[in-house]
């Protein structure tokens, strides 16, 4: 035996697009079914139509994705107008059969739009109205998609008089779909809707930045945009979002601006209602020097390092000082540009070391102080080290 024939081979597994062919035509109507291999190997096979009005081009395959045209031509079913038709359709493959019942209904009559569609039930009209949102905004009002509708037995049809004397032609089809159960109404989402703006004390430039709102279809969408607060600082480039303002990724962008010279408190916030959503808008203006520790205690015998973070926007002079001799600096005196790390070492004297025996003190407590200096102005900040047996 070879070693391939120790091996059980995968077979293959038919899948077919659809459970079932259903059409609503006046004339020919054509479709496409999709036959996929869902198990290994090669899927073959064919597909067995049991009435000559439904044909299939091509109609045998072999591959593991197939696209099959089919065709239905009413001439050679012998149907009238309002009448239906059931057949069914058998697609063998040697990864297995299936059964699709076939079900056609002749309609009584179909409109062509301008651009040459036919439009023949409702569900086609959805679907012209994806690709073409003028163009069914016009068949919409027109006579003769009201007697369509009369012809199918539309069962909204005073809904539909009142949905068609909307002037927003947008608002009204969206309704129009969701009352026909072919859509769910439209929403909207906020990928972000957190925005946090750190500045310099000095820096008085404005800020410009937008906010994304995402429709979850093509579907209509209106609402407002409103500041909780109607504070000054933030201004919005609009107060209502309308349909026009997506584009064709349904994504819509609403744009601020911050003004920081209105602004007199070190923390501004605000949040901006987009319809049933929230967007929250903060500002901060940071301190002109800040100070800390890499890490909140050390060992009696230690290195550490004070990061300094200037935001004044001009270089400081640095003054650092500890009154416990067991802090020790290289430096006291540093110019710190934006960032700037000051090491220093915890080294306890012998007769230190000593005196915290003989008092059993575990750990000890000390402070260093930090002056920040440029022309005219000066600010100091205490730092809180702990040092002990950790």
């Amino acid at each position: 035996m070879s070693l391939a024939q120790r091996f059980e081979q995968p077979l293959p597994v038919l899948e077919v697009s659809t459970d079932a062919i259903s059409l609503e035509t006046k004339d020919t109507a054509t479709g496409v079914l999709t036959i996929k291999n869902a198990g290994g190997g090669t899927l073959k096979g064919y597909v067995a139509p049991r009435h000559r009005a439904l044909t299939f081009e091509p109609d045998h395959w072999e591959g593991n994705t197939a696209k099959l045209r089919y065709t239905f031509n009413p001439a050679h079913a012998d149907m009238t107008l309002g009448e239906s038709f059931t057949t069914q359709l058998f697609v063998c493959s040697n990864g297995g059969e299936m059964v699709l019942p076939v079900i056609v209904k002749l309609t009584k009559m179909a409109i062509t739009t301008r651009d040459g569609q036919v439009l023949a039930n409702v569900k086609e009209f959805y679907e012209y109205a994806l690709a073409h949102p003028s163009g069914a905004r016009q068949v919409f009002t027109d006579s003769e998609f009201y007697m369509l509708l009369l012809a199918v037995g539309y069962p909204f049809m005073e809904v539909y008089e009142s949905l068609h004397k909307d002037a927003n032609r947008e608002r009204a089809m969206d309704n129009f779909f969701i009352l026909s159960g072919l859509k769910e109404k439209t929403t909207i989402a906020l990928p972000n809707h957190h925005f946090v703006y750190d500045r310099p004390p000095s820096f008085e430039e404005k800020i410009h930045g937008y906010i994304t709102v995402e429709k979850s279809d093509a579907g209509f969408y209106e609402g407002t945009i409103d500041k909780e607060n109607h504070v000054s600082w933030l201004t919005l480039s609009a107060n209502r979002l309308i349909p026009a303002d997506f584009d064709e990724d349904n994504r819509a962008r609403i744009n601020f601006t911050i003004d920081p010279t209105k602004i007199r408190t070190i923390h501004a916030h605000e949040r901006v209602y987009i319809g049933e959503h929230v967007a929250e808008i903060t500002f901060r203006r940071l301190p002109p020097l800040t100070a800390r520790l890499n890490r909140d205690a050390y060992r009696f015998d230690d290195k550490g390092v004070i990061e300094i973070a200037n935001h004044t926007g001009e270089d400081l002079t640095i003054e650092v000082f500890c009154a416990d001799a067991h802090i020790r600096f290289n430096a006291q005196r540093f110019v710190v540009g934006k960032f700037h790390e000051i090491p220093f070492t915890v080294k306890l004297s012998t007769l230190m070391n000593a005196g915290r025996l003989f008092r059993k003190t575990p750990y000890l407590h000390t402070k260093i102080e930090i002056k920040g200096k440029k022309s005219g102005w000066e600010q100091k900040l205490t730092l809180h080290v702990n040092v002990g047996e950790w």
